[in-house]
């Protein structure tokens, strides 16, 4: 189990080689055709000599053509050195590091959340298809697949911060009161709860809708009514036999929206002043910071590929038929 395992994971890691050597390709030469010239960024001030910009651009490699640009990127970036930022002036992986643990501490909240309250819904609804909770079930699912999710942050912070003032409208925590250990941890987690949950609405809708289609196709194989006729416990036929079978169809739906957990991260960082990747996004492109934005965009390529992978190894050890 263990050698066949390894070997899936060695290819898919290798198979993903090319996807991200064609999003350092398209990221790269995309990002140079939009307009504006980020010589100016670095230049500062209002109007710059032209003299002056054009050292400017010698200094950082921009008056070289493109294609030598993007074999002196290439050849850097398999180093993990993906230039200097524009704006923040030092080392983008330092930067992108910086960030990471907010957008990893967001999204992971949310996926958790999403995964736990969806899979619950989606049982609860497949017993009894058809019915009135599982109608109200889908219903509420389809809402929350369907509307955005910088809206659904708006909202929460017109309704919970403003107007009932429970949480605060954005940011990681509150710098101004100086808290440490347990304080500090328990004002990070009162600033999380809004962006948590607005992000987690979309996952938790797919997986609530994914993962009741499956229940409802298990539970009505022979092999689930041949352990109800045995008298197996009804929590045990629901866990044990039904949801082990469908929690593939779980897992390959988290693993497969976590593309766009990340991207609604981006809106969802900015809407409340959240200090991670989707933020650095956001700001990188308003700057106009060529390096941190191609340097952000192959990091999230780089983790969108290795939790895909991770997917497909949980997958075959949930499901012994996808190990071949």
């Amino acid at each position: 189990m263990l050698q066949s395992i390894s070997r899936m994971l060695a290819l898919r890691l290798v198979a993903a080689i090319p996807l991200i050597l064609l999003v350092v390709t398209l990221t790269f030469f995309l990002i140079r055709l939009a307009p504006g010239d980020p010589a100016y960024a670095l230049a500062g001030g209002d109007a710059p000599s032209d003299a002056y910009l054009e050292s400017v651009r010698q200094s950082y490699g921009l008056d070289q053509p493109l294609l030598t640009q993007y074999l002196t990127y290439l050849k850097k970036a398999a180093s993990l050195d993906f230039g200097q930022s524009i704006y923040y002036r030092r080392p983008v992986f330092e930067v992108i590091l910086d960030r990471f643990p907010a957008t990893l501490l967001l999204a992971g909240a949310a996926m958790v959340l999403a995964t736990i309250v969806g899979v619950l819904l989606a049982v609860w609804s497949a017993h009894k298809p058809g019915s009135f909770r599982d109608g109200m079930i889908t219903s509420v699912a389809l809402v929350g697949f369907s509307v955005p999710v910088f809206w659904v942050g708006q909202l929460m912070i017109l309704a919970f911060a403003i107007q009932l003032g429970w949480f605060p409208v954005g940011g990681y925590d509150n710098p101004r009161m100086g808290y440490t250990g347990l304080s500090h941890v328990m004002d990070v987690a009162h600033h999380m709860v809004l962006p948590t949950l607005a992000l987690a609405l979309y996952l938790m809708a797919m997986i609530t809708r994914i993962t009741r289609t499956s229940m409802i196709d298990v539970l009505g194989r022979n092999y689930v009514n041949v352990a109800r006729a045995k008298g197996v416990s009804p929590a045990a036929v629901t866990w044990f036999h039904a949801f082990r079978v469908a929690v593939v169809s779980t897992i390959t739906i988290v693993g497969v929206e976590f593309g766009t957990v990340i991207i609604g991260a981006v809106l969802t960082e900015t809407i409340f002043s959240w200090p991670g990747l989707g933020r650095l996004f956001y700001d990188a492109i308003l700057k106009r910071d060529f390096p941190l934005l191609t340097g952000s965009f192959i990091f999230t390529a780089v983790m969108v590929v290795v939790v895909n992978a991770l997917t497909d190894v949980l997958c075959a050890i949930a499901d012994p038929r996808l190990r071949s």
